[in-house]
Order: C-alpha cells, then structure tokens, then sequence
C-alpha cells in the first residue's frame, strides 16, 4: 500500500508517496465518505481529506456535513446528531500564511494547544469549548460541552475544524487518531 503525503508549492498541490503498512491502511474510518465529500468541495486542491485510524468509544456513523466552501464529516450517534466530526474549511486569506503564523495565531486564540506527529510535520492544534473558551473548573473534562479545534497540516493551506460534543478527552483522542488522506 502506498500513503500520499501532499506538499503545496506556489498554487500547484504536489503528492509524495509515503509506504503505509497495510494494517494501517484496513483501518481508516470514514475513508469513502471523507473522499466524497472532498470530491466535490472547492477547496479540494489545497485541503486534502481526513479519516480516522480507529473507532472511537463511542463509534458514530459517519455522514456528509455541510461546511460552505470545504467538506465535512459528521458522526452522529443514537440520539445525537453531529457527536464528533472534522472539516476542511473552505479557504480564507489567512489560511496562506506560513506555519509559524498559523502556530502564533491558534496559541493566542485558544486555552490549549498541541503538536500532532501522527500528521506530516508541522501540523499542530488550538482548541477547547467553542468561542476558544477554556473548559470550566467544574467541567474540566469538558463532558457534553461542545469542544472543538482548528488544526493546521503540514502541506496544507487551509484550517480544519475537529469537534466533539462528548468530551475534550474524546476531543483529544480524535486529534492523535487522524490521518492525512491522498488527495
């Protein structure tokens, strides 16, 4: 099997093959639909899909979401819809600044941030309750708040939002669980 890493020089979006272990690549979640959606966003070329390289605890069923511009995944679970998902947003001028910008930018704007070396280098999250609000004394776990983060992948020029209305540990555990599809 072959993983495609993709790198953006000047407005042409570029592949590089990346050998992927086969029982990796049996274990992508959300793979078709992800690609669907990114099929037919505008933002295709510079905003390459995602998916998940595991099932999660609680395992939603994957859907088309509407993100204007971009693509999405939602989940939805037995009386929830939308649970957890990500997106590729559609793309915004500041989405060309370089990696150091973006670093300073979602450091600023949100109470957590983390470094993601399961995606190609630099790629790097801001997130906590939606607004960038931090998760409250009483709710540090962040259970049934609405989480959500803006992440930013090597060779990619546009921000990703990933969220959870489960928990920011389920939030977490969907940040260190995705993988770059090729685009």
């Amino acid at each position: 099997m072959i993983r495609w890493s993709c790198l953006l020089f000047g407005a042409t979006l570029l592949s590089q093959a990346v050998p992927l272990a086969a029982a990796d690549r049996s274990l992508l979640v959300a793979e078709r639909r992800a690609r669907a959606e990114w099929a037919k966003a505008e933002n295709r070329k510079s905003c390459a899909p995602l998916a998940l390289a595991r099932g999660g605890t609680p395992e939603g069923t994957p859907r088309a979401a509407t993100f204007s511009g971009g693509w999405a995944v939602a989940f939805d679970l037995p009386g929830r819809r939308s649970a957890y998902g990500f997106a590729g947003t559609g793309l915004l001028p500041s989405d060309k600044a370089d990696a150091r910008t973006h670093r300073a930018r979602l450091k600023r704007q949100w109470p957590y941030f983390r470094e993601l070396a399961r995606l190609p280098a630099p790629s790097f999250a801001g997130y906590g309750q939606e607004g960038a609000d931090p998760y409250p004394a009483r709710n540090a776990a962040g259970t049934g708040l609405h989480s959500l983060a803006y992440l930013r992948v090597g060779g990619q020029r546009c921000t990703y939002n990933v969220w959870s209305r489960i928990s920011r540990a389920h939030l977490e555990w969907l940040l260190d669980n995705l993988r770059l599809l090729p685009g």
